[in-house]
């Protein structure tokens, strides 16, 4: 099921997905959400995991306590799942003893908010999960892109680049591989050109931030 904030709906809304067996607790997070995001919902746990296979929502708020799966056990089977195990759980519940947040955690959640909820910071909350989750996927794209464009460069022009990385001149580069310093000239136009990239920098600079990514 999904509420619908009212008006006309604003396009690419992040999706979040409410699991949680009470509809007052849905009602109540709903309503704190809806006006910026699409809001989905699930009423227990094996629903709930079937419903985030289906719409592969951007977020998940889940609550622990359900009478056919709990919330730890959903998790769990979001994590071992690869269509969902990239989607952030916030656990939402009740239950606020450090052993069982420890335990939230531990199962592969993001992060973990007692009832009754400050719908603030819960708003808060979401946003910097989705902020960063939105980083991680800029950071792969730019992996498989940068990754792509090595695959495209010749043997030798990647060992030109690998050299530019060390911040080695074209007179330099020549010396070391035993060539003209014209045929590397010749090599880094290609480079550039396969890098998108206007200049030397530019090209080195690209590939930094996808190393930068993976630290």
């Amino acid at each position: 099921m999904r509420y619908q904030g009212g008006g006309m709906q604003q396009q690419k809304k992040s999706t979040v997905l409410l699991v949680d067996d009470e509809l007052v607790n849905i009602k109540i997070l709903s309503d704190v959400l809806k006006e910026e995001y699409s809001v989905i919902f699930a009423t227990c746990g094996e629903e709930g995991f079937l419903r985030a296979c289906e719409s592969l929502p951007d977020i998940i708020l889940l609550d622990v306590m359900m009478p056919d799966m709990d919330g730890y056990a959903v998790c769990a089977k979001l994590q071992g799942d690869s269509r969902t195990a990239s989607i952030p759980v916030v656990f939402v519940t009740a239950l606020g003893s450090t052993a069982q947040e420890i335990k939230g955690l531990n199962t592969g959640a993001v992060d973990y908010i007692t009832k009754p909820i400050n719908g603030e910071i819960v708003k808060a909350r979401i946003r910097n999960h989705l902020k960063y989750k939105r980083a991680v996927e800029v950071a792969a794209e730019t992996e498989t892109e940068n990754e792509g464009r090595l695959a495209s460069m010749t043997e030798r022009q990647r060992e030109i680049f690998r050299w530019v990385r060390e911040g080695k001149t074209n007179w330099e580069i020549a010396k070391i591989i035993g060539c003209s310093e014209e045929n590397v000239k010749y090599h880094m136009k290609n480079i550039l050109r396969i890098m998108g990239s206007h200049n030397r920098t530019q090209a080195v600079a690209s590939h930094q931030r996808k190393k930068g990514a993976e630290a």
